[in-house]
């Protein structure tokens, strides 16, 4: 097994998911299974997977390698727990890509929080909470500049409605200042963008270079001039932002399952009203077939201007998994990135431990 990096960055880890489980049992009885019906007995197995799995891989650490090593720690078998439950949640989201054609908050995955929370009540010897984040319905900090290296002016909108909103308690010259400096740390030439922008001039007292390419992580926004730890993780003067963007995934976003300030970022004419009308419209079991297409929000949008389609889709390819897992005095949060292509099986793109 590779060692997740302390840093943060991305690896690909393969460990405790035996080939033949995937290919044979959830994936094949999938197939046979095409109904609604069907994939929610796959999940069912799916969830009693992930418990059997953590249990028994704990155990097989518990009694094997802790009679070969008696330095085995807590921290140590929680990583494994963690990589097992990564391990079937990808077996997870590749059913759910298999029968969907597209994605929504209707779907098996988006139960993230029931499936930890049924597998921590079989791990009696500590607790594991969790929950998985569709990263293709946040905005993409990447797509703010366009090949040309100017900024696409469909994400620029997005990025100034979302962070205009009262919730982030922002002044015009903040966003400019964030927008700017953003632009600049993609964009591949020296020139400093407006009066907020920065190049390498800007970065050199802090210790580092300006990227000039595309963001690794989201993290990475915190390096760049007009961010703070305040605007990126919030405060009393307001909420952080950075629940709404991502570094992983495309340009386009999932109007299926943006979270409701993005919904409201699409056009100036967008209110918190309709923004949650959309919401309630796309968590209704029976709107089901209408999500497949992105269009389905003019059946709640009132106005004659269309939202921007360009920038919308109704389906996902990268999936973040959040976990807290404690055993005894030890606690470790996880954050995991899966990359799910459609012809081919997910693979984990992104691990960070703390």
């Amino acid at each position: 097994m590779s060692k997740p990096h302390s840093n943060g960055c991305f690896i690909e880890l393969k460990c405790y998911g035996k080939p033949g489980f995937r290919q044979e049992s959830a994936f094949t009885m999938g197939k046979y299974l095409t109904n609604r019906q069907g994939v929610a007995l796959i999940t069912t197995v799916m969830i009693v997977a992930l418990v059997v799995t953590m249990v028994v891989e704990f155990s097989r650490i518990t009694v094997s390698e802790i009679e070969v090593s008696k330095n085995f720690s807590d921290e140590k078998k929680i990583t494994y727990l963690a990589v097992s439950s990564i391990n079937v949640l990808k077996d997870l989201l590749m059913l759910e890509g298999t029968h969907s054609k597209g994605d929504t908050l209707l779907e098996e995955w988006a139960n993230g929080r029931g499936y930890f929370s049924s597998a921590s009540a079989a791990f009696h010897e500590g607790k594991l909470e969790g929950e998985i984040l569709d990263e293709c319905g946040k905005i993409n900090l990447n797509s703010l500049v366009g090949e040309n290296g100017q900024f696409d002016e469909t994400q620029k909108k997005l990025w100034e409605r979302l962070l205009r909103q009262p919730r982030f308690g922002l002044t015009g010259d903040q966003i400019d200042a964030i927008t700017h400096g953003v632009k600049d740390w993609i964009d591949k030439d020296d020139e400093v963008t407006g009066i907020f922008g920065a190049e390498d001039t800007s970065y050199r007292s802090r210790g580092y270079r300006c990227r000039n390419g595309a963001f690794h992580t989201l993290e990475e926004l915190l390096l760049v001039n007009g961010m703070t730890k305040e605007i990126f993780f919030g405060n009393e003067r307001g909420e952080g932002i950075h629940p709404y963007f991502t570094a992983f995934g495309r340009s386009e976003i999932n109007i299926n399952t943006a979270p409701v300030p993005i919904l409201m970022a699409f056009s100036d004419e967008m209110t918190e009203d309709i923004a949650f009308e959309m919401d309630k419209f796309r968590r209704d079991e029976t709107n089901r077939k209408a999500l497949e297409n992105k269009t389905w929000y003019k059946d709640i949008w009132p106005y004659g201007n269309p939202l921007p389609e360009n920038a919308m889709t109704t389906s996902s390819v990268t999936f973040s998994v959040h976990m807290k897992i404690s055993l005894r005095e030890n606690v470790k949060e996880i954050k995991a990135i899966i990359f799910r292509p459609l012809e081919s099986e997910p693979s984990l793109i992104y691990w960070q431990e703390t």
